[in-house]
């Protein structure tokens, strides 16, 4: 969990501009321990979010240093945890600032 908590981190930090937020949050919700990691950054198009999963998969356009290992790292403890990774917007109205969920169950 702590690489999944990493690298979701690393990745709000890279891509929020200066001066912008990166929120983490902790919750239980129904039988269900949420985490959530929240940026004020541009967000992930919706065509290019089951892409950000795979192996050296870089967003379009993007500027930011790496090798796009960080989400499919993510995705594959999740995978072997039984957990569920959830990408939405913070501010759904402009589709940016992204909300990643990793959604684990309690039992």
């Amino acid at each position: 969990m702590i690489a999944i908590v990493k690298n979701l981190v690393d990745n709000a930090i890279r891509y929020t501009p200066e001066g912008g937020r990166v929120d983490l949050s902790v919750g239980v919700a129904e039988d269900n321990v949420e985490l959530r990691v929240q940026d004020s950054g541009p967000g992930i198009p919706l065509a290019e979010r089951e892409r950000v999963f795979d192996p050296f998969y870089r967003t379009l356009g993007s500027e930011q240093v790496g090798s796009g290992l960080g989400l499919a790292i993510v995705y594959a403890i999740a995978q072997r945890i039984g957990a569920e990774i959830q990408l939405g917007f913070a501010d759904a109205a402009r589709q940016t600032w992204l909300v990643g969920t990793v959604v684990l169950p309690m039992a």
